[in-house]
């Protein structure tokens, strides 16, 4: 077992599930094609990172398909919403021992793993890790503590679910760092060399 853990919380890709706001332009077929894209990106950052593997799906555990079964251990996510899921998760992993753990999504084609080696590189130092996105998210967030009040009363998907995430760590007299700034996938104008797969 690794001292570093690295959580993926992702959808099960099937159409008319997930990028909703994507879907609305370039179609479901399409949106879900990227969407299969955005997962194989995550996976190739992922595979090979000096950390243990952890995937939570939102539906049911997949098959190998994507997440290699010898690479990375799979759970359901739990919890009403995204703040309960996301908490859920973390507590599973400090509950397991794990010293540095990060999580991500799977919608971020920007996202490399030199990134995400950086991510637990200020884990030495501090007590989370922020990976801003450009919309005022976070596409990373890592933590070697078990402060989890960041995940709390936030309003998903709004420009000010980092400001407050940063505010609770600030309050708590913790420390952070923070990623390069880089764009999630939720519109077409996100899509960038994405776009190629689009039929």
């Amino acid at each position: 077992m690794s001292k570093n853990l690295i959580i993926i919380l992702t959808k099960n890709p099937e159409l008319g599930k997930g990028k909703s706001r994507l879907a609305a332009t370039v179609g479901k077929e399409n949106a879900l094609t990227i969407f299969k894209e955005l997962i194989k990106h995550t996976v190739s950052i992922t595979k090979n990172l000096a950390a243990d593997k952890w995937v939570f799906y939102s539906d049911y555990i997949g098959d190998n398909e994507y997440f290699d079964d010898t690479i990375y251990s799979k759970y359901l996510q739990e919890g009403n919403d995204l703040g309960d899921r996301m908490r859920n998760a973390m507590v599973k992993a400090t509950d397991a021992g794990y010293e540095k753990v990060m999580m991500i999504g799977s919608d971020c084609y920007q996202l490399s793993q030199t990134e995400l080696k950086k991510g637990f590189k200020i884990l030495d130092s501090n007590d989370f890790v922020f990976g801003p996105a450009e919309d005022g998210g976070y596409y990373l967030i890592g933590t070697r503590t078990t402060f989890t009040k960041v995940f709390d009363n936030k309003t998903w998907s709004t420009a000010t679910v980092l400001y407050e995430a940063i505010r609770d760590v600030e309050g708590a007299d913790l420390t952070y760092g923070e990623l390069a700034t880089l764009s999630d996938v939720d519109y077409e104008e996100d899509l960038g060399e994405l776009r190629r797969f689009i039929s």
